[in-house]
């Protein structure tokens, strides 16, 4: 039996009344635990709640972005859905794609459409491919169409074919008529053959210019000698009336440089003595003294037929 605890003095309490606020005490002791328990929960749902509406705006933002054509700050908040969007996860990897490839780097976009494309849903086999799924391969396929047509304009034929050819294949059957990828992938499955069509007839050209038509060698410039009148460089003689440079002599009237003597009136140049005018050369320096000598004598004579006198030797200087 149970001893009931006297009130303190000056108060009275009845035995319903102690009952009664015992019953409230452990009312208050379990809601105070029910509350701690579901503290977690509650700043769990607070979270994703805020997750969710961070991603709305953040998505709102990034598609305001895109319209405005400021397509590098559509594609940095496109990336940023990457933590918050859990529920689609296949998309900030996708908008970013888009993004990226309207401002034109076709290779940047190719590598989120490749994330975004390993994580959308497909389709099980034997079925056709999703909505969500052919949207993804239909900019994958763009892209890709992209790249080739930079080589193309590069002159690399080779690799924009085969860009073209993969654009076709990321397509599969989503560009065929009936296919989840609307009008706008069937219009870039038939782009895309005429582009690798035509793209396959310019290497063919590309290497039938690239080969050489003539497998003989040329017969001018080095090797046999022409056939000409003169002949330059070096190798058999010319027939022609003269010839330059070294070698053989010429069998015209004159011949120049060294080597035999000339058949001709004179002969320039040292050798053998020439055969025109006196027989032996004579020094210039005596000339020019035996004719100041004269000039000398011619003087004194003059002197003497003046005077009128005379010996008539001298003596030469």
């Amino acid at each position: 039996m149970s001893v009931d605890i006297l009130p303190p003095p000056g108060e009275f309490q009845t035995t319903e009344e102690i009952r009664d606020q015992r019953f409230l005490d452990k009312l208050a002791k379990r809601r105070r635990a029910l509350l701690l328990w579901s503290l977690p929960v509650v700043v769990i749902a607070f979270l994703a709640a805020l997750k969710l509406l961070s991603a709305v705006a953040i998505n709102t933002a990034g598609q305001s972005a895109y319209d405005n054509e400021n397509h590098n700050t559509a594609a940095e908040r496109f990336a940023a859905l990457e933590f918050f969007n859990v529920i689609e996860p296949w998309k900030p990897y996708f908008n970013q794609g888009t993004a990226i490839y309207a401002g034109g780097d076709f290779f940047g976009a190719t590598q989120e459409f490749e994330v975004a494309l390993n994580m959308v849903p497909k389709a099980p086999d034997g079925e056709p491919r999703g909505a969500d799924e052919c949207t993804v391969r239909t900019n994958y396929s763009l892209a890709v169409e992209g790249l080739g047509d930079e080589a193309r304009i590069a002159g690399d034929y080779a690799q924009s074919t085969a860009r073209y050819s993969e654009a076709q294949d990321i397509l599969a059957d989503c560009g065929e008529s009936g296919g989840n990828g609307g009008e706008q992938a069937q219009e870039a499955e038939e782009r895309q053959q005429e582009s690798q069509e035509q793209s396959e007839e310019q290497q063919q050209q590309q290497e039938q210019q690239g080969e050489d038509p003539s497998g003989e060698p040329s017969e001018t410039g080095t090797g046999e000698p022409s056939e000409s009148g003169s002949e330059s460089g070096s190798g058999e003689p010319s027939e022609s009336g003269s010839e330059s440079g070294s070698g053989e002599p010429s069998e015209s009237g004159s011949e120049s440089g060294s080597g035999e003597p000339s058949e001709s009136g004179s002969e320039s140049g040292s050798g053998e003595p020439s055969e025109s005018g006196s027989g032996e050369s004579v020094d210039p320096r005596q000339e020019e003294l035996q004719s100041r000598n004269e000039e000398a004598q011619a003087s004194r004579d003059a002197e003497e037929q003046a005077s009128g006198g005379g010996d008539g030797s001298g003596q030469n200087w």
